[in-house]
């Protein structure tokens, strides 16, 4: 379980005025969030950074034996077999292939567990301390935790053994860090955090069997085996023993996945209720295979309008005519009492703000769980009721910064439902089937788009080919539509829409600004730069 805060540390530079100004290196992809408070408050908010986009250096765009194209199945980022199979999909497209049952099926289950996988670790492990509290956890009698808890052998003991561990993290300074609990950053009863806490760590273990469960189907840090142009494998092990392990395995997690999980987040969103009302967004879009559905919330609320998205109408503005205070603070011109920062030797570009025709969209597990909802999607509307009324709330409730943290369990549950049968029927689908892939031709030239739902949302590839080889490989991942800079007509980035309002009780330890970019998901280094109105200071946390 890690922590959530670090306060960055840079460079000082000194000149003849003995002024310090920071200097932040950034070794690689890093996005900036740029915040102005007001009386306590998010005033104005302006996302940017800057990346690489060049798929070709990550991907090579080389040749196999047969002629065609070749694709590391790890681009060395967060979402690693996403980019895997987005450019698959992507090749498939170009060259028209209609893939086997078989494939749809093993495809399908390998992105449920892995989808499953990130949303347990990011709620317990990479962002767990920005509503649960450790010193709560290590100060309440453990009887109490037991008194609530809802796993086997969750009793006394069990409890002040959790206690046992974490005090042994605490020792550890490398797993923590120094940063001191602010009264009221926390709410909620002690034993409710100890109990968490114990989840948390079940959780590592629940992780562990889903990470076996997917080298059944030879997908791991090695590679996705499961994913290949055209289908699967011939030598991928599919037989019925193996099938069975796969079964028993994921039934083992069943419970803590489909029950515990979004439990816990139920409780959670009880006790921070405020949450629940801030960190609105306003147009939502998903995009998985053949089944699309744009999310338009008329303002802010309740209905909801259920659009068909439209590839023609996606577009990215890269160099928006912004004003003179926005450009300022979106291109990191640095004011002397402000951090610098400096990028290392490569081809960064700045974000981009893509839109959805006119509009700057949520991707996501919140904009999943509401397309779902509107779309019927098989388990979808009973599991959402139960989370809601679990944790007292509405549905006008799920469009916030708590209802992002109860999409993540949402979504694994309603995934975790519909894995089971998956397995079933892959089963009966391999006897029907007598092959699993197929051949294919490439054109001789064209454009091929591959889109994948991965956990932080909508990712697609783009590959256009020519004279026998990939000319260009584009990609638009989650987080350049999450963390979008406002377009040249002032539609503010979902991020930047999100973060105004928010109340801020520390600057120099903004747990507030950072459960919302957090639920956000960035895929990359994050930090936060916060113009204090209130008291003219300037302060870096890196998130």
């Amino acid at each position: 379980m890690t922590d959530s805060i670090a306060i960055q540390t840079a460079e000082p530079v000194v000149g003849p005025d003995v002024h310090a100004q920071e200097i932040v290196q950034c070794q690689g992809n890093a996005f900036v969030t740029r915040i102005r408070l007001v009386d306590g408050r998010v005033d104005e908010a302006w996302s940017t950074g800057r990346m690489m986009r060049n798929m070709n250096m990550l991907l090579r765009g080389e040749l196999d034996e047969r002629g065609r194209p070749g694709f590391v199945s790890q681009a060395h980022c967060l979402c690693n077999d996403g980019h895997a199979l987005a450019a698959i999909r992507a090749v498939e497209d170009l060259a028209g292939v209609g893939l086997p049952d078989s494939a749809i099926l093993v495809r399908k289950l390998v992105q449920s567990m892995r989808c499953m996988q990130e949303h347990l670790l990011h709620f317990y492990q990479f962002h767990f301390s920005d509503w649960v509290s450790l010193e709560a956890a290590l100060r309440v009698d453990p009887a109490k935790a037991a008194s609530m808890a809802s796993l086997p052998g969750e009793d006394t003991a069990y409890f002040r053994s959790v206690q046992d561990q974490l005090r042994l993290m605490v020792e550890d300074r490398s797993t923590t860090s120094s940063y001191t609990e602010d009264e009221g950053r926390y709410q909620g009863p002690d034993a409710l955090h100890l109990l968490l806490h114990g989840h948390a760590l079940a959780s590592i273990q629940i992780g562990a069997s889903l990470q076996a469960a997917l080298g059944l189907l030879e997908c791991g840090p090695k590679g996705f085996k499961a994913y290949r142009i055209g289908g699967l494998p011939d030598d991928l092990d599919l037989s019925t023993a193996t099938l069975e392990q796969l079964g028993m395995i994921l039934e083992e997690c069943r419970e803590f996945i489909g029950t515990i999980f979004p439990a816990d987040l139920a409780r959670l969103a009880r006790v921070y209720s405020p949450w629940t009302e801030l960190g609105r967004g306003s147009s939502f879009l998903t995009w998985d295979g053949a089944v699309a559905c744009g999310l338009l919330v008329a303002g802010g609320g309740l209905p909801w309008r259920l659009l068909q998205p439209d590839s023609a109408v996606i577009r990215e503005e890269c160099e928006p005519d912004w004003n003179h205070e926005d450009s300022h603070r979106y291109r990191l011109f640095a004011g002397r009492s402000e951090p610098l920062f400096r990028w290392g030797d490569g081809n960064y570009f700045w974000l981009s703000a893509p839109r959805h025709g006119n509009s700057a969209c949520e991707v996501g597990p919140l904009a999943r769980v509401m397309g779902g909802l509107l779309n019927g999607q098989g388990g979808m509307e009973q599991i959402v009721s139960r989370v809601l009324d679990d944790g007292g709330l509405s549905l006008e409730a799920l469009n916030s910064t708590m209802g992002r943290v109860l999409s993540r369990g949402i979504e694994a549950s309603v995934l975790m439902d519909s894995i089971l049968e998956g397995v079933d029927e892959l089963e009966c689908t391999l006897v029907d089937e007598g092959r699993h892939n197929v051949d294919f031709t490439l054109p001789t030239a064209g454009i091929g788009v591959g889109r994948v739902e991965v956990p932080r949302g909508t990712l697609t590839h783009t590959i256009r080919w020519g004279q026998g080889r990939i000319m260009s490989h584009d990609y638009l991942i989650p987080s350049l539509w999450n963390f979008s800079p406002r377009d040249a007509r002032g539609e503010l980035g979902p991020l930047e829409r999100a973060l105004r309002g928010t109340p801020v009780i520390n600057p120099d330890s903004p747990v507030e600004i950072l459960r919302t970019l957090h639920e956000f998901d960035p895929c990359n280094t994050c930090h936060v730069v916060i113009e204090n109105r209130d008291t003219g200071r300037t302060t870096l946390t890196t998130a």
